[in-house]
C-alpha cells in the first residue's frame, strides 16, 4: 500500500480549531475527491467515495479522504469512526492517529488526543507533527488544571504565575503541513478581588487554605429511545453468550455482518457456535457501555468486555455496532480496540 505523504492542506473543525490532513499517494479516485473538497465540495466528495467504497472497501486513501469530507461537511463523530478503523486495519500509519488526535481536542477530550498522538509517535518515532502537537496538548491538560486550582484557591498567586506563561504560548494542532491553529481555550481563571486598602501594620494575616467540600456529582444524561433500544440489545447479547443459548446469540448478528480478518461468515458462526457452547461455563461482563449515534442510522455502544470460562479468560475493549431490523437491534460491526 502506497504510504502517506505530507500535503499543504488545512480542514476547518469546530469553531476555530483546524485540522491539517495528510495525503497519502493518493488514488485517481481519492485525488478527484479531495479536488472536490478543496473547492468546497465536500458533499459531492463524499457521494463520490461512497459510491467507490462500495466495491473498493479497502481502499485506504479513499477512506482517509472520506474522513477529511465528513471533517469539511461538520460530522466529526462519523470522522472519528473513519479515522479509528484506519487505525484498526492500518495500524503502521501515524498520520490516522494524528487526526483522531485533533478531533478529540476539538472535543475537549485532551486524554484520547495524548492517547492517539502517543500511538502515533510510537509507529513513526521520527513524525514531527506528532511530537508538537503532544506538547499543545500537554499545555492544554497543564491550562485546565491550573485553571480548576486558581477557582478553587483565589488567593494562589504562584497558580496564576503558571497560567499566564500558558496563556503566552501560542499552543494548536499542527498537521502535516507543518500549520499550527489555537486548541480550545480553557476556562478562565477568575479575577483577583482588589486588595482593600491596609497599613501593613494592621494588614491580616492571610487566610488558610481550606480544602473544599465534596460536590455532587453531575447526573448524566439519559440515553436517547434508540440508544437504550441498542444498549439493551448488548446486554441481552452478553446474556446469550454467557448462557451459551447459541441459536439466540447468533441471532443477534444481521445478516449483512461480516467478521473482522476477512473470515466468511458460515466459517466464524461454526467457529463462534464451536466457541460459545464447548466450555463448562462462561461469564461475560459489559462493563460501562455508551451509546453513540452514527452515520447510516446504527449505533455504536463502547464498552470493556470481561470473559471469563472454565480454562481462559481476558478483558478487552469492546466495539458493537447495531441497526433496527424488523423491530429489533442487530450486529453489523464487532471489533476490539
Amino acid at each position: 500500500m502506497d504510504r502517506f505523504r505530507h500535503a499543504a492542506m488545512a480542514v476547518a473543525v469546530a469553531g476555530s480549531f483546524l485540522l491539517s490532513g495528510a495525503a497519502f499517494a493518493a488514488t485517481s479516485v481519492a485525488q478527484d475527491a479531495q479536488a472536490l473538497i478543496d473547492s468546497g465540495k465536500p458533499d459531492a466528495a463524499l457521494t463520490e467515495l461512497n459510491e467507490h467504497l462500495k466495491t473498493n472497501p479497502q481502499d485506504a486513501e479513499a477512506r482517509f479522504t472520506k474522513g477529511i469530507a465528513l471533517v469539511k461537511l461538520n460530522r466529526s463523530q462519523d470522522a472519528i469512526r473513519v479515522f479509528a478503523d484506519l487505525t484498526r486495519d492500518y495500524p503502521q500509519l501515524p498520520e490516522p492517529y494524528n487526526n483522531l488526535a485533533v478531533l478529540y481536542a476539538a472535543q475537549g477530550d485532551y486524554e484520547k488526543a495524548r492517547d492517539a498522538l502517543q500511538a502515533a509517535i510510537a509507529k513513526h518515532p521520527g513524525y514531527a507533527t506528532a511530537h508538537e502537537n503532544l506538547g499543545d496538548i500537554y499545555a492544554a491538560l497543564a491550562t485546565a488544571a491550573y485553571s480548576k486550582a486558581a477557582s478553587l484557591d483565589t488567593a494562589n498567586q504562584a497558580v496564576r504565575r503558571k497560567l499566564a506563561v500558558l496563556n503566552q504560548l501560542d499552543t494548536g494542532i499542527a498537521g502535516p503541513s507543518g500549520g499550527v491553529s489555537s486548541l480550545p481555550a480553557a476556562p478562565a481563571a477568575p479575577a483577583p478581588m482588589p486588595a482593600a486598602k491596609t497599613s501593613p501594620a494592621s494588614a491580616p494575616p492571610p487566610p488558610a487554605a481550606v480544602a473544599p467540600g465534596p460536590t455532587k456529582p453531575a447526573t448524566p444524561s439519559a440515553p436517547s429511545p434508540r440508544d437504550s433500544a441498542a444498549l439493551a440489545a448488548v446486554q441481552q447479547w452478553a446474556k446469550a453468550w454467557a448462557s451459551q443459548d447459541v441459536d439466540v446469540y447468533l441471532g443477534m448478528y444481521a445478516p449483512e455482518f461480516q467478521p473482522e480478518g476477512g473470515i466468511s461468515r458460515d466459517t466464524w458462526a461454526a467457529q463462534r457456535r464451536n466457541r460459545v457452547s464447548t466450555p463448562k461455563h462462561i461469564e461475560v461482563d459489559v462493563v460501562d457501555p455508551k451509546a453513540t449515534d452514527i452515520e447510516d442510522g446504527a449505533v455504536q455502544v463502547t464498552f470493556k468486555q470481561n470473559y471469563k470460562s472454565d480454562d481462559y479468560s481476558d478483558a478487552v475493549d469492546k466495539v458493537l455496532e447495531l441497526v433496527p431490523v424488523n423491530g429489533s437491534w442487530k450486529i453489523v460491526r464487532e471489533y476490539t480496540r
